[in-house]
């Protein structure tokens, strides 16, 4: 049957199939050992890390002895997966891990937020990696720690209807800056990283849907006069 095709020699169909069990709660206890066993005999990684994933969207907190060893996976898209999954067991009080493990988890993941993401990524939240940890760290009953969300807000990818990055506005300039404009380059490095990304963004609708919110902050609040602020030519 379907379950057969975790073992399925294609590991895009055991990928597939990983991702698809993360939807099914219901049938955690007939899943979830098989996709522990998927994991540990896995040897390409984004199949290992979807199924990670996988089991800590379906799992509860029993589960993290057998997830933390995959903190120590020499793949950094499997510890990321790792410390997902960790976090995500986590979802409230009566569900509370180890503390230095999560310490660890978060640890992890900060790590994460602050690097590129990986050439090879999961399929979840649409491939959007940092859009991904982003939304992992809030799930923190405790709140997710400013230093990573500061990390990984910039780096962003995905943003189809503009409402993640006007989040990330938000949090990152919390108040109108001050006049004169600060010069680019003494802006903290998300603020700087967050500018730039919307300077070169590929939807200028966006910027255009935000420039009220642009403007709040003290902020240029077209693409091209973005562009000027960061140090890029226009885009005419």
């Amino acid at each position: 049957g379907l379950l057969a095709l975790l073992d399925d020699a294609d590991p895009h169909i055991r990928t597939r199939i990983a991702y698809l069990l993360a939807w099914f709660p219901e049938v955690a206890a007939t899943t979830l050992p098989l996709l522990l066993a998927r994991t540990a005999r896995e040897d390409d990684p984004v199949v290992a890390a979807t199924a990670l994933v996988a089991a800590g969207l379906i799992g509860t907190a029993a589960l993290a002895a057998d997830l933390a060893p995959y903190l120590d996976a020499d793949e950094p898209l499997v510890r990321w997966a790792a410390a997902t999954a960790l976090v995500r067991i986590t979802s409230g009080p009566e569900d509370a891990i180890e503390p230095r493990l999560l310490d660890r988890a978060v640890a992890e993941l900060t790590t994460a937020a602050d690097n590129p993401a990986p050439t090879r990524v999961t399929d979840y939240n649409e491939g959007d990696f940092h859009g991904h940890i982003e939304r992992t760290l809030r799930s923190l009953p405790t709140g997710a720690p400013q230093a990573a969300l500061d990390a990984c807000l910039p780096r962003i990818e995905r943003d189809r209807d503009g409402h993640r990055t006007r989040t990330a506005l938000n949090e990152l300039f919390p108040a109108p800056l001050s006049r004169p404009l600060p010069d680019y380059a003494d802006l903290p490095v998300p603020q700087r990283e967050l500018l730039r990304a919307l300077a070169e963004h590929h939807h200028p609708w966006i910027v255009r849907w935000m420039a009220g919110t642009l403007a709040e902050r003290g902020l240029p609040d077209s693409q091209d006069s973005l562009r000027a602020y960061v140090g890029l030519p226009g885009t005419d």
